[in-house]
């Protein structure tokens, strides 16, 4: 049964990649604000953008370079966190960003795009309780941990390439 445990502690979370979803875009990198920055243009919270994406939302809509998101649709920006999370919940839609642009406060208006969120899928076939008893210590059960051991390894390598990918 520990053994069981300990496939599952690993298996769980992989689970959670399964599916496929629709997810907004926005086309934007951006860095935490700075307290000094804060303190200069008299603003609590927002992101930074330090890169508009070529032919994205953000280009299409005239977002630029150093200006600080501060809200979407009302729901304040805090971080990069809070902007992902805004964008992501609203796939195609036509949104109001509030911005600072060179300490002036201005509205802009995007549409967002949509795209399909990374996912991975597993598979775990997990036997009856009566055959796991049956392969409970056996070379057959060994046999498969390593093979999950080995799947594991292939999907980290797949999210460090999904990753390499968005960026």
């Amino acid at each position: 049964m520990k053994r069981l445990c300990a496939i599952m502690i690993i298996a769980l979370p992989l689970l959670s990649f399964g599916g496929q979803e629709t997810i907004g875009y926005l086309g934007v990198s951006t860095q935490r604000l700075s307290e000094a920055m804060s303190v200069a243009l008299d603003i609590d919270h927002g992101t930074l953008v330090e890169r508009v994406h070529d032919n994205s939302p953000a280009e299409v809509a005239g977002i630029a370079v150093g200006d600080i998101i501060v809200d979407i649709e009302g729901v304040e920006i805090t971080d990069h966190r809070s902007l992902k999370q805004a964008v992501e919940e609203r796939p195609g839609a036509t949104v109001k960003l509030t911005l600072f642009r060179k300490g002036k406060k201005m509205s802009q208006t995007v549409v967002l795009d949509e795209r399909e969120k990374s996912t991975l899928r597993l598979d775990v076939d997990i036997p009856d309780l009566p055959d796991l008893k049956a392969i409970l210590g056996t070379k057959e059960l060994r046999e498969d941990i390593d093979g999950l051991k080995q799947e594991i390894e292939q999907l980290k390598g797949e999210i460090d390439q999904l990753k390499k990918n968005l960026k």
